[in-house]
């Protein structure tokens, strides 16, 4: 069926919220793939061997390239937002929503990156990881992706609601889960795995929202 006769906003809008359910997605399954190495654990000895299998290594590097497709899904989506958003959009939260985005973006893959380092060296190079290695890049993934990231996760959920929030295009209930959500992970203060599940929820919810909404 051709698209010509539905509206260029409507189609913009649909863009949006698949590519916010795409991030969602591919950023849990990458995370769960990633998660499934052996992590450094008080009074248990670490499986080395683990970086060694050529299907562990492989499973790693499927994790982090789903990581990357998820972050590009995650940027068509803030770039659709902004221009559905419009002239609407107040500069200064608008200027925050987007640098915490770009922030975001970087610190996803780093955090990635270092978390998949060992299997990478083992495959690359055929260096075989050891416990302080694999201690090292896992405490230093776990710093990026559960502590940095989420302070910025925050930063970019109440700045986002608050321009969407601004421009009148969500109902309240979402702007409060918003809000709600945001100062969750603005104020947690112990790293906790369950904290890489809350913005997908999060970007999820936003986009099934906006899909009900564009089919109203």
């Amino acid at each position: 069926m051709s698209d010509r006769g539905i509206p260029a906003r409507l189609r913009s809008t649909e863009a949006a919220a698949l590519a916010g359910l795409i991030h969602s997605v591919l950023y849990v399954t990458a995370i769960s793939l990633m998660r499934r190495a052996p992590s450094p654990v008080i009074g248990r000895e670490i499986d080395t061997d683990w970086y060694l299998n050529a299907g562990n290594q492989r499973l790693m590097i499927t994790g982090l390239n789903l990581l990357v497709l998820s972050t590009i899904a995650f940027l068509w989506f803030v770039a659709v937002i902004r221009r559905r958003v419009g002239e609407r959009e107040d500069r200064f939260f608008g200027t925050v929503f987007l640098s915490s985005a770009l922030l975001l973006a970087g610190l996803w893959l780093v955090g990635a990156m270092v978390y998949t380092t060992p299997a990478f060296a083992a495959y690359v190079f055929g260096y075989e990881p050891t416990a302080g290695d694999i201690a090292m890049w896992h405490g230093a993934a776990v710093a990026t992706l559960l502590v940095l990231v989420a302070r910025l996760q925050a930063v970019f959920i109440l700045t986002a609601t608050t321009v969407v929030r601004l421009a009148g295009t969500f109902p309240r209930w979402v702007v409060l889960a918003g809000y709600a959500t945001g100062l969750f992970l603005m104020l947690v203060s112990v790293p906790n795995t369950l904290l890489h599940w809350v913005f997908p929820a999060w970007v999820a919810l936003i986009s099934t929202v906006t899909l009900i909404r564009a089919a109203d």
